[in-house]
C-alpha cells in the first residue's frame, strides 16, 4: 500500500549526474531527505517545485518512481533519496548506487527553503541547456568529502560551487541573507532555493522576516 505522506529532498551538489545520458564514472551526487513530510494534497498547491515533488507524487500513488522520472527525461536522485532518507552520497550512473548515508545532524536547525517564482520549463527541457558538467562534478566530489568528514563548511563550499555553475547557466542571482551557502533546488530557473546558515538563530530570523520562506530539517526514517 502506498504511503500517505513522504519527505521531499534538497540536492546539494552533483545534480544532473544522475541523468543516465550525463553520468560520469567518478561523479558523486549529494542530497538529503527533508521534513516536514507532504501529502498529495500538499503537492497540489504547487509550492514544492524543485524539491522532488514529481517523484514524491509517484511514490504516493504507488508507481515506480525511478522509472517514471527517467521516462520523463529527469534523473533518479529524487525518488532514490526520498525512499532512502538521510543525508546521502550516490554514485553517478544509470541507476542509484548508495555510497554513504549520514543522519544529517550537521544540518539541524540550519536549512530554509525560499520560493522564488514558478518555473517555466520542466527538467526534461532544461536538460538541453549548456552547462559546465566538470564544475558540477567537482562540486559533487567536494560535497562527498563533506559528508565523509561531517563538515558543514565543506558542504556549503560545494553548494556555493553549484550555485556558481547555476549562475553561469543563466539563473537569476538569489538574494543574500547572511547565509553560508545558497542555491536553486533541482533544475533551478525558478521554484525553491535552499539557504544554509551557520546558526539556527540565523535560520529562524531569515524565516521570520522573509516572505515565501520556511524552515526544513533533514529527515531520517
Amino acid at each position: 500500500m502506498p504511503p500517505r505522506e513522504v519527505p521531499l529532498r534538497i540536492d546539494f551538489a552533483g545534480g544532473w549526474l544522475d541523468v543516465p545520458a550525463l553520468a560520469r564514472p567518478l561523479g558523486r551526487i549529494v542530497n538529503v531527505a527533508i521534513a516536514p513530510k507532504v501529502t498529495s494534497d500538499d503537492l497540489a498547491t504547487g509550492i514544492y517545485s524543485g524539491l522532488g515533488g514529481s517523484a514524491a507524487r509517484s511514490i504516493l500513488s504507488g508507481k515506480g518512481a525511478v522509472e517514471a522520472e527517467l521516462a520523463a527525461g529527469a534523473g533518479w536522485q529524487d525518488p532514490a533519496v526520498i525512499a532512502e532518507t538521510g543525508l546521502c552520497v550516490w554514485q553517478s550512473g544509470p541507476f542509484p548506487i548508495l555510497l554513504q548515508k549520514d543522519t544529517g545532524e550537521i544540518l539541524r536547525g540550519r536549512m530554509a527553503v525560499l520560493w522564488t517564482r514558478p518555473r517555466d520549463s520542466g527538467t526534461g527541457d532544461l536538460r538541453q541547456l549548456p552547462r559546465d558538467l566538470e564544475a558540477i562534478e567537482a562540486a559533487g566530489a567536494l560535497a562527498a568529502k563533506a559528508v565523509a568528514t561531517s563538515s558543514l563548511d565543506r558542504l556549503c563550499a560545494a553548494v556555493e560551487r553549484t550555485y556558481a555553475a547555476q549562475l553561469a547557466e543563466g539563473m537569476c542571482p538569489l538574494p543574500n541573507a547572511g547565509e553560508l551557502a545558497r542555491k536553486y533546488c533541482g533544475s533551478g530557473h525558478g521554484g525553491n532555493a535552499v539557504y544554509i546558515f551557520r546558526y539556527p538563530e540565523q535560520r529562524d530570523a531569515f524565516v521570520s522576516r522573509t516572505p515565501g520562506s520556511r524552515a526544513v530539517e533533514s529527515y531520517l526514517a
